[in-house]
C-alpha cells in the first residue's frame, strides 16, 4: 500500500514499507515516467527537495 507524501499537481511523492525500509516512489503525471529512492540513501526531506529543484529547474 502506498501512502501519499507530497502533491504539487502534476507530480506526486508516495511510500510504501515493503522489506522493512521505506522507499519514495515520485510519479510525474505530464510524461508519465516515475522514480523509485530508497530511504537507506535518501531521506524524506531530500527527495521534496529534489523534486522541487528538479520543478523550479523545468519552469
Amino acid at each position: 500500500m502506498r501512502l501519499l507524501e507530497e502533491n504539487y499537481g502534476d507530480v506526486q511523492i508516495f511510500s510504501d514499507r515493503p522489506f522493512g525500509y521505506k522507499r519514495y516512489h515520485v510519479e510525474w503525471k505530464h510524461d508519465g515516467s516515475s522514480q523509485m529512492y530508497s530511504s537507506i540513501w535518501y531521506k524524506k526531506e531530500k527527495v521534496i527537495q529534489i523534486v522541487e529543484d528538479t520543478l523550479i529547474r523545468n519552469s
